[in-house]
């Protein structure tokens, strides 16, 4: 086998374990949110998790961010996609956690490439197909076929929670699609810097007038600090610089395929801390969302 060929499968399989280990890390922010949210205020969750990984990726890169010139108009747009992405989604996944469950969340995140496919092809950033049409009905068919059970105590009324869930995947869906053009201009971690101040300064300033008070999270007990730093370290700054590295390795649809990762493990994890119950349906929904991305990059 020629060198050149090894080297092409060792950068793929490395890939695909990067965006695998990310999924599975994104899976699990579900649950410590979820496990967060009846001590701390969503508001306050979302600032403290992605303004303080913003600033670590800024200690941590801080050499390399100083050298890059944003032009004045990028910045604009750039602000607006960190809103979408780093205020709109984890508040409203937060507050949808509030009352449904972490599987229920993670199966809907998984979602969210077909939710950017749609979004792509309303702007005709990507065409419409056929195949794409199809991925989008056997993508929501296995949603609907396993929300549409309600067999957990903790949460006995989750369509509320599924919906403010849905409209959090929708915002984060609108960064992946418009963030695209900024990240080859300016790469992965300048960007993500950037967007997650413009996001993180936002939802402090919504804090600060509807919220509870930020110095809440200096009440917490250790347990729900262990949870906090769980969602900085490994699920925030690991799970991100993971995904920005296997994009590297891999295409964007090759790294959406291991989203199937994340539902299980907030399925898993959400089972031992906060005893939810394993519904066999989630693993049907997983596997159609995983065919149905395959479906929609179909040539």
């Amino acid at each position: 086998m020629p060198s050149n060929q090894k080297n092409t499968y060792f950068y793929f399989f490395i890939g695909c374990v990067c965006s695998s280990l990310s999924a599975m890390l994104g899976g699990t922010t579900f649950v410590f949110t979820r496990a967060l949210v009846t001590s701390l205020d969503p508001l306050v969750i979302s600032f403290v998790r992605y303004g303080l990984t913003g600033l670590l990726f800024l200690i941590f890169f801080f050499i390399s961010f100083k050298k890059i010139i944003f032009q004045k108009n990028d910045l604009i747009y750039m602000a607006l996609i960190g809103i979408f992405m780093f205020t709109l989604f984890p508040v409203f996944m937060a507050l949808g956690l509030e009352i449904t469950t972490s599987s229920r969340a993670g199966l809907l995140y998984a979602t969210m490439p077909i939710f950017t496919i749609i979004i792509a092809c309303l702007f005709k950033i990507e065409s419409f197909s056929l195949s794409k049409l199809i991925s989008v009905i056997i993508a929501f068919s296995g949603v609907y076929f396993c929300l549409s059970e309600f067999i957990d105590p903790t949460a006995p009324h989750p369509i509320k929670g599924d919906i403010l869930m849905t409209i959090g995947v929708i915002s984060a869906s609108v960064f992946t699609v418009f963030s695209g053009k900024f990240l080859k201009k300016y790469g992965n971690v300048n960007v993500l810097i950037f967007t997650l101040f413009s996001g993180s300064v936002l939802t402090m300033l919504i804090c600060l007038v509807v919220g509870e008070k930020i110095s809440n999270v200096l009440f917490l007990t250790d347990i729900n600090y262990l949870y906090l730093l769980m969602l900085i370290i490994p699920g925030g700054i690991l799970m991100m610089y993971l995904w920005g590295k296997a994009l590297q390795m891999i295409s964007p649809t090759q790294a959406s395929i291991t989203l199937g990762f994340n539902p299980i493990s907030a399925t898993i994890l959400g089972h031992f801390i906060l005893n939810e119950i394993i519904s066999s349906r989630i693993f049907v929904a997983i596997g159609l969302i995983i065919i149905a991305i395959f479906v929609s990059n179909w040539k």
